[in-house]
């Protein structure tokens, strides 16, 4: 006997698609560090009324002048249609939105990728609408921009000298030993901060460093060079020399987290301004190499644990090594967020295509969510970060 299955199948027809754009001038560059003006966009989910477009962050610093704000760019590529199908983008809002590139009543190139650029002249949503034939022709496409002012957070950069027995450096040459304090020059400390705020000012938070860099607190642990960040060396490194209110972060040579292992694993640790009111800040070691570990760091900081089922996007907690726990989804818009888990991915066999998605091979991403989809605890990150930057203190004033 035969039995009739059915098959329910649908395909939605995209007639162009907003992107990250990695380079300033080249739309068919798809790969590059973050960059404050070419944010990515939240481009998950289409179904519900109203989410039915991407979402772009884009940032405005008051303090310049609207004169000097400067132009945000983002891809436009061609999914389902002719390259020579004339196409034109216009603001919804011209008042808050004005189109740079293509110039004001031009149309787009006829090219598979297009460069899109605009400023954003004040707080506030609007559309960039593509829209067929001329610019005043029916929309077939658009993305929903949200303009976030910008919100100075203080922020103190220690590096502490840590005491304890010496131990063999799992990262070095057998016989060398961790150093009890971090290799970290004030410049390169000062260069992590500035990619932090290159991945953060999309969502209007720019951290502002302490004018001097402290290198006078001594931690007498268990090892030398080590934060055992599991037991009560987080909490004592974190009340050295602090700021009150403001985000205290520490440069360390290395990070434990088990008791019987010291490895070389973990760029950094942190928890939430919200959930440790006095003892939040975070601990950065040298294995971190960019701004992106930093601002993932900053992210737990700024309470992206609001739901304590998950302390990451792609894993459940495991009250033993939180943020580690078993994995629960590993995709190309997952490896895309600022929350990802890892500093590296695991290889998916066929599927290499996700060790890239847009930040170079290997790198993961950094958007942060601006959609707030049902069903998703670990959801609405950029209202979340900016609600609790507005509960820290701004640098003092001159």
């Amino acid at each position: 006997m035969a039995f009739l299955i059915p098959v329910h199948k649908w395909t939605r027809i995209v007639p162009v698609r907003f992107l990250r754009a990695a380079d300033m001038d080249d739309p068919s560059v798809e790969n590059g560090p973050p960059d404050g003006n070419a944010p990515d966009p939240d481009d998950r989910g289409f179904l519900p009324a109203d989410q039915g477009c991407a979402v772009l962050p884009v940032g405005i610093d008051e303090s310049l002048g609207e004169a000097r704000y400067p132009e945000t760019r983002v891809r436009l590529t061609r999914q389902n249609m002719e390259d020579a199908g004339v196409l034109h983008v216009v603001s919804s809002v011209p008042d808050r939105l004005e189109v740079t590139v293509p110039a004001p009543g031009a149309a787009l190139p006829a090219a598979r990728k297009m460069m899109v650029k605009f400023k954003a002249k004040s707080a506030g949503e609007a559309y960039l609408e593509v829209r067929f034939g001329t610019a005043e022709g029916p929309v077939i496409h658009r993305i929903r921009v949200v303009v976030n002012l910008t919100r100075d957070v203080r922020l103190a950069a220690h590096v502490p000298t840590i005491n304890g027995a010496a131990v063999n450096d799992p990262s070095g040459d057998p016989g060398d030993v961790v150093p009890s304090r971090s290799f970290r020059s004030d410049d390169e400390i000062l260069g992590m901060i500035e990619e932090v705020n290159q991945i953060y000012f999309p969502y209007g938070i720019r951290f502002v460093p302490e004018p001097v860099i402290d290198r006078a607190g001594v931690l007498n642990f268990t090892h030398q060079g080590f934060i055992h960040v599991l037991t009560g060396e987080f909490n004592r490194t974190t009340a050295l020399n602090r700021i009150a209110g403001a985000v205290n972060m520490y440069f360390v040579p290395q990070i434990q987290f088990a008791d019987t292992t010291i490895v070389n694993h973990w760029g950094g640790a942190a928890n939430s301004s919200r959930g440790a009111p006095r003892t939040f800040g975070s601990i950065i070691a040298d294995m971190a190499v960019g701004g992106q570990t930093v601002s993932h760091e900053l992210g737990h900081v700024l309470n992206l644990v609001k739901n304590r089922e998950y302390q990451h996007v792609n894993t459940r907690m495991d009250p033993a090594h939180p943020g580690s726990g078993r994995n629960v989804r590993d995709d190309i818009v997952s490896r895309r967020r600022l929350m990802w888990a890892y500093t590296d991915f695991l290889h998916v066999d066929g599927m290499g295509y996700r060790d890239d998605v847009g930040y170079d091979i290997g790198n993961p991403g950094c958007m942060l969510t601006v959609k707030d989809i049902d069903g998703d605890p670990t959801d609405d990150e950029m209202a979340e970060v900016k609600r609790n930057a507005a509960r820290l203190p701004a640098p003092p004033r001159p």
